[in-house]
């Protein structure tokens, strides 16, 4: 639940960037003194409107003329228009490039807009939420190899075909196992060591046994009292041994009441109560080993794990889309507001609109 919260108010908060943001637009309105020795002054009082010449020569101001503005776009000097830090920072920034900077790496974008604050937000979240991922996928990646150890340790294939063949044989099915009870028999599982064992049978041997195997549910007459070919050519059974080593081999093993008798306790039990034991699927609680309930939650335990993991990532990617939209709307902001300055400056008008938020 703590984990679910944090991760929600993570998302909220960049979420809500998307929604803080204030305007304000501040008018300034400027003109120059004289042109000869480029110097200007602000005119206050001003409304943030485009005023007329005619209206600012009514209030004694000169402003500049063509020749000063072609004066100062030929000159090797930067244009005095040029020098302003608002045109400078934003004139090479495109909110494409804005938006694929934040995307590959989140506050990127908005650092190139000057903008710390939100950079810190972003960088915060992405530095963080590679740590988290980082530290869960490792910690699953462990428990999962401590699982496969635990299943070696405690889970024989040759326990599991064992209790085959003598299931078979207790339920009168026709199913070939034959093949599989010569392999077999006789033998006894290496418990501790149990990877010995596959040096001894095969997968083939048991899924060809398997795949003509039925589920025996509480009746005492078994399959014997099914005419053949009804008994061995309909399988119930839901799966077969997975390969060695592979990922289905190790959750199937844990998961399946089928294949419970391949660990160490149920095939102990089950040769102690010997002509006693019961052949047949109960499919309740009493019939689970105690290794089997701790492989089940071992198996469960990095699962849920990978799954944090995943969340995580997801949450990376939330982090680098809002950042990149965030970012691409600033600079698509900033540009508005640069065209409206540089329109401004470069006309025969005194005033300079800017935006900011």
């Amino acid at each position: 639940m703590a984990k679910q919260l944090g991760m929600s108010l993570m998302v909220a908060i960049l979420f809500g960037l998307l929604v803080c943001t204030s305007i304000r637009v501040v008018a300034q309105v400027s003109e120059f003194a004289n042109s000869s020795e480029n110097e200007f002054r602000i005119i206050e009082g001003v409304q943030p409107s485009l005023m007329p010449l005619q209206n600012l020569r009514q209030n004694g101001v000169n402003p500049p003329g063509k020749k000063f503005l072609r004066a100062q776009l030929s000159s090797p000097k930067r244009p005095i228009w040029q020098q302003n830090q608002l045109l400078e920072a934003s004139r090479n920034l495109t909110p494409g490039l804005a938006f694929w900077s934040s995307a590959l790496a989140p506050g990127s974008g908005q650092a190139l807009q000057g903008n710390w604050e939100r950079t810190a937000i972003f960088a915060t979240v992405e530095i963080a939420a590679w740590v988290l991922y980082s530290k869960r996928q490792q910690l699953a990646t462990d428990n999962e190899l401590a699982y496969e150890e635990y299943g070696n340790t405690y889970w024989s294939p040759v326990a599991y075909a064992q209790w085959l063949v003598d299931y078979s044989k207790a339920n009168n099915l026709v199913n070939g196992y034959e093949a599989l009870d010569a392999m077999v028999g006789g033998l006894t599982p290496a418990f501790g060591e149990t990877t010995q064992d596959w040096e001894k049978i095969t997968e083939e041997a048991v899924r060809a046994v398997e795949v003509r195997t039925r589920f025996i549910f509480n009746k005492p007459e078994g399959c014997g009292s099914l005419t053949p070919p009804s008994c061995v050519t309909k399988s119930e059974f839901s799966h077969v041994l997975q390969d060695f080593g592979s990922q289905q081999y190790y959750e199937l093993m844990s998961k399946y009441y089928q294949f419970q008798p391949g660990w160490q306790d149920f095939h102990e039990q089950r040769l102690a109560q010997g002509a006693s034991h019961m052949y047949q699927y109960s499919w309740n609680p009493t019939m689970l080993s105690e290794l089997f309930i701790e492989g089940r939650d071992r198996a469960e335990e990095f699962n849920s794990q990978y799954r944090d993991a995943g969340n995580l990532l997801k949450l990376l990617l939330v982090n680098h889309m809002i950042s990149a939209f965030d970012a691409y709307f600033s600079a698509k902001l900033r540009e508005s507001r640069l065209q409206i300055q540089t329109g401004s400056v470069l006309s025969e008008r005194a005033v300079a609109l800017v935006w900011q938020f």
